[in-house]
């Protein structure tokens, strides 16, 4: 992410926040959309002098195509404004997908965060993210929310129980498995590549 320009990304993403609160989007829909966006995409890959251009009201058509919505009307929510924030000083510190972010901190968690932490200077929830993600790999993460069968996704990708567990538990890097067993992970799990992968971006 470009530094240059975070103020700018934090107004995007509390304006699709503070619009999916508004609406009672959940927190899984909310990610979703967030983090198959070419814009926020973008952001995560965001190295070059220029931002991606686009309007508050254009960025929020193109997340809520079927929401008719003034934005003059939507409140800004100090909870959304501050999770923006901290979702985008997450991503810069550790070059993650907002998807990989998302599956440590989910949107609804952050905002439960909020009473907590935002007094505090943002590098304790950075602080506090960096703590979760040393605990658990993302195959580990999806492994239990979906409560699968470490033999069952073994069998079904092609490698030994064994190999799958030693990417589990990172004892082996997942970032040096082969592309065709990553692949075939994003697709059981339904996520990115680079999620999956835990790629810095």
């Amino acid at each position: 992410m470009n530094s240059n320009y975070f103020y700018e990304y934090a107004n995007k993403l509390e304006r699709v926040l503070s619009v999916g609160y508004e609406n009672s989007y959940t927190s899984s829909s909310l990610e979703r959309l967030i983090s198959y966006s070419s814009y926020f995409q973008k952001i995560e890959k965001d190295n070059n002098t220029f931002a991606p251009i686009i309007s508050d009201v254009e960025l929020i058509k193109t997340l809520f195509p079927n929401l008719k919505i003034d934005l003059l009307n939507v409140p800004v929510y100090n909870q959304c404004l501050w999770a923006a924030d901290s979702f985008l000083r997450i991503q810069m510190k550790t070059r993650l997908s907002f998807e990989c972010i998302f599956l440590y901190i989910p949107i609804s968690k952050m905002y439960d965060y909020f009473p907590l932490f935002h007094e505090m200077d943002f590098y304790h929830i950075v602080k506090e993210f960096e703590r979760l993600y040393n605990e658990k790999s993302v195959l580990e993460l999806l492994i239990d929310r979906y409560n699968y069968s470490l033999k069952n996704i073994a069998d079904q990708i092609g490698v030994s129980y064994e190999t799958l567990s030693s990417l589990k538990q990172r004892r082996r890097d997942i970032k040096k498995a082969s592309v065709e067993v990553v692949t075939k992970l994003s697709q059981v799990f339904n996520v990115r590549l680079e999620t999956i992968a835990e790629i810095a971006i």
